[in-house]
């Protein structure tokens, strides 16, 4: 079990994950920031920055953007399995921002938080394999 993980770890490095992580790292940022202006709750924040990133990211591009990457395009995405997925990723970055901020023992620490977990969200989601399956799921060959 460990060496698979090693052997994930150096995939993730020679892959440029790492970049790909700092790239969502600063996009997450990016959707905080309109909801940190509108929200005083920290919960509110966290949910609704997760719940953005995902469901902004099929309209703005950056899902087909991961599929072109590996030469494939998007299939048409339900409305609804959009929005459900967007409401797990929401509560993904609520339970980790609650944690973080326990963690770092400051609320003001929100923006940190919110880029620490798009940055180590993407590279976990990558070791587990979530990336690959929604190669296969959610694109499909160039016709």
């Amino acid at each position: 079990m460990f060496n698979y993980f090693v052997k994930k770890i150096i995939i993730i490095i020679k892959m440029n994950y790492i970049l790909e992580a700092l790239i969502i790292g600063l996009y997450s940022l990016t959707v905080y920031i309109p909801i940190n202006l509108v929200s005083k709750d920290l919960y509110t924040k966290f949910f609704f920055t997760g719940f953005f990133k995902h469901f902004l990211g099929y309209f703005i591009g950056i899902h087909n953007l991961y599929c072109r990457f590996h030469e494939l395009e998007l299939k048409k995405v339900k409305l609804l399995t959009l929005f459900l997925e967007s409401i797990l990723e929401g509560f993904i970055f609520l339970i980790f921002g609650i944690f973080l901020t326990k963690m770092l023992h400051e609320s003001k620490t929100i923006s940190l938080a919110i880029f620490i977990i798009g940055f180590v969200l993407h590279i976990v989601l990558e070791m587990l394999g979530i990336h690959n399956s929604f190669l296969h799921n959610k694109c499909t060959k160039k016709s």
